[in-house]
């Protein structure tokens, strides 16, 4: 999946930002943030994070990295990771859901004990995602993402506002521009640079 995307931010440098993101099942997974010069380009291949100024790479991580508990994030809220080998999923109690949700599950991954936990509303829809999520070094902890509004395209509901909070401290509301499922060609390969990374102006609208 590929989206296109305009965040209200309010930690770290608050203002409005564009930023595209780009995930391959399991944990594959690239953030592009736009700025006034070159872009800024984060990259994982689910074993080594790359960052890169443009297309200049500027430094090298292996192991676990912030970037990583974002791609872990974002399997998590596009429900098929749920289906893979080493993922406990439990329903949860009425008393343990999220306010609002009308349904609820537990996930725990075996590798590295990561823990969230979803709710869903009367339609199914995931609507609440709270689980680790690492923003150095403005915050780091147990993120709650919100989805408030949805859009239909390819045939689903998807998520098209979504606000992000750390405790009781709101860190984004973020609105999708654009969004591409599958692209043509996107493989692991792909998260190599940023030159290989795909782009996406679909309106969820459309």
């Amino acid at each position: 999946m590929v989206r296109e995307v305009e965040a209200d931010v309010r930690m770290g440098f608050p203002g409005t930002w564009r930023w595209r993101t780009v995930f391959l099942l399991p944990d594959l997974y690239a953030w592009t943030i736009y700025t006034t010069g070159e872009p800024d380009h984060y990259v994982t291949d689910g074993r080594t994070t790359r960052a890169f100024v443009g297309s200049r790479l500027v430094s090298e991580e292996s192991g676990r990295t912030a970037l990583r508990t974002h791609a872990r994030f974002t399997a998590v809220q596009n429900l098929d990771v749920l289906l893979l080998p080493g993922v406990a999923v439990e329903a949860l109690a009425a008393g343990d859901l999220p306010a609002g949700a009308a349904a609820g599950l537990s996930v725990v991954f075996a590798d590295d004990g990561a823990r969230y936990r979803l709710g869903f509303d009367g339609e199914d829809r995931l609507v609440y995602v709270a689980g680790e999520l690492a923003l150095p070094p403005f915050a780091e902890g147990q993120v709650e993402a919100r989805v408030t509004e949805f859009t239909r395209a390819w045939g689903l509901e998807l998520p098209s506002r979504t606000t992000y909070r750390i405790g009781e401290r709101l860190l984004s509301e973020e609105r999708t521009l654009a969004v591409c499922l599958e692209p043509a060609g996107v493989d692991a390969a792909a998260f190599a640079t940023p030159a290989t990374l795909p782009v996406c102006d679909v309106s969820p609208a459309s």
